[in-house]
């Protein structure tokens, strides 16, 4: 039951019959937003509260929650589904992350979907010029450069009574370690194997 009924959510709530936008939407202020009577009717705290969000900030503004006019109390009320919209709409602060407790709630025939700067696809909206930074971390591979020897003194290491120069290089040949073969005759190889292989 519980796969039927997310399915008939999934097919009845869609874009063009929410308002034209959708929760995760990345919107905007329609250009002529102040004009409108939905404009006119709001608070002026909230007017300027709009106007704060969407001008002085470069963020991202998202949809959280999409409510219609007048609600009934019943979740699967056919009444839910109106004509008349209200977007709440809050800054994203980072991918995913959004100012819940600023949130904002906006009448949707004043707002826009806002597809500038990236495709419909999940997370590829544009990165606000506010959170970009000079990234010091360096991709490209570089030559290593070998330390000139004659500069580098305060890398000792105390052997005994004395200091030395520490080791700080790789050796550029094949060191050769004297040690003994752990098998003294070959032929015992073959014997040993004889006897378990059979």
């Amino acid at each position: 039951m519980a796969n039927k009924f997310l399915n008939l959510v999934e097919s009845t709530i869609q874009r063009m019959t929410n308002g034209g936008i959708l929760v995760g939407d990345r919107v905007d202020l329609v250009d002529n937003y102040k004009s409108k009577d939905s404009y006119k009717g709001l608070a002026d705290t909230v007017k300027d509260y709009i106007e704060k969000i969407f001008k002085d900030t470069d963020l991202n503004k998202k949809v959280i929650n999409i409510k219609t006019d007048m609600p009934s109390r019943a979740p699967g009320n056919e009444d839910n589904r109106a004509g008349v919209y209200t977007a709440d709409v809050a800054i994203e602060l980072a991918n995913g992350l959004y100012d819940n407790k600023n949130a904002v709630s906006i009448p949707a025939d004043l707002l826009i979907q806002n597809t500038e700067g990236h495709d419909e696809d999940f997370g590829k909206a544009p990165v606000p010029d506010s959170v970009k930074y000079d990234n010091k971390v360096q991709i490209d591979p570089e030559e290593v450069k070998q330390e000139d020897e004659q500069t580098e003194l305060t890398r000792m290491t105390q052997q005994g009574d004395s200091l030395k120069p520490t080791e700080i290089y790789l050796p550029k040949q094949n060191t050769k370690i004297p040690a003994g073969g752990t098998v003294s005759k070959p032929s015992q190889v073959g014997n040993y194997t004889t006897q378990y292989m059979g």
